[in-house]
């Protein structure tokens, strides 16, 4: 098995499937995440169906109840109905909520189960919902599909080769560059199995592509990378810093945020912000993730 190349084709980071995932476990798109982007890609969505495939999970449509009726909606009243919800957060917050539920019951148990991953990932959709807000560069729906499939490669991982928390110690405390470290032990990186999993899932082409390559640093520079893509990558750098600097100062075992040390100016001119402004939002952020319901 080769390791992935990080050479900017026309893929630019997607894996190839015959060769990278042979034997790793990707888990199939689950039929109600297919069945809600099918009718919500449709020109005219019905909310009625849409709330008809919902009410067939009952847990699923209480998590979407419950999260409308959360501070961070700021509902003037009670949300009763799934269509009331859907009115209310948007249909491309809907998508976005619906596959982070979706995604946390696939994935959220036995060998995928990891509480600082899921903790993360939940911050890191938070901050990249609030960058698309307050830079309005890309949508809420890249924001937060984003935040949530960008790691996701790591619990697929984990699950599959029994030392990969060794692996992922390594990569956190070392020198090199995390994927390659993976790529050494594993021949397969977290990246290119995250990226997968999301083009698998029906995720946008930007997010998967900015998934695969967002620890390719290079890719800020890169002209042939889409403009969204590179964005993303920016955007998470800052965000991923943030939520470093939030946790480290909370009492968690962090490792060093070098990839934003190193990547900073890039970062910022891509988002088109100043250093003053990029200090801000890292102040901000950390607010929001001691406070969701600011966001």
């Amino acid at each position: 098995m080769q390791p992935p190349s990080e050479s900017h084709d026309e893929s630019h980071g997607q894996p190839d499937v015959g060769v990278m995932f042979k034997g790793v476990n990707i888990p199939p798109r689950p039929s109600l995440l297919l069945a809600l982007q099918r009718e919500m890609r449709r020109d005219d969505p019905d909310f009625h169906k849409i709330g008809r495939l919902l009410r067939r999970d009952p847990g699923m449509a209480g998590g979407l109840l419950k999260s409308a009726n959360s501070a961070y909606y700021g509902a003037q009243r009670p949300v009763d109905t799934i269509e009331d919800a859907i009115i209310l957060v948007g249909m491309d917050q809907f998508s976005a909520l619906m596959t982070g539920l979706i995604t946390r019951r696939v994935l959220a148990n036995g060998a995928m189960m990891m509480a600082r991953f899921w903790d993360v990932s939940e911050k890191r959709s938070i901050g990249m919902g609030y960058i698309a807000k307050q830079t309005r560069l890309f949508s809420s729906e890249f924001a937060f599909s984003f935040g949530l499939f960008c790691d996701i490669g790591i619990p697929l991982l984990k699950a599959h080769f029994p030392t990969y928390l060794e692996t992922l110690h390594m990569a956190n405390h070392g020198s090199e560059k995390f994927t390659a470290i993976e790529d050494e032990r594993h021949g397969v990186n977290h990246t290119a199995a995250g990226s997968f999993l999301a083009n698998s899932w029906g995720m946008s082409e930007e997010v998967v592509q900015a998934i695969g390559l967002h620890h390719t640093l290079a890719s800020l520079r890169d002209g042939r990378a889409q403009l969204t893509v590179r964005r993303l990558i920016a955007a998470n750098l800052l965000v991923d810093r943030a939520i470093q600097e939030f946790r480290s100062e909370a009492g968690y075992p962090e490792h060093d945020y070098s990839e934003w040390n190193v990547a900073c100016a890039p970062a910022i001119v891509t988002l088109g912000i100043t250093p003053v402004v990029a200090e801000a939002l890292c102040r901000e952020l950390k607010e929001r993730f001691a406070h969701p319901a600011l966001s």
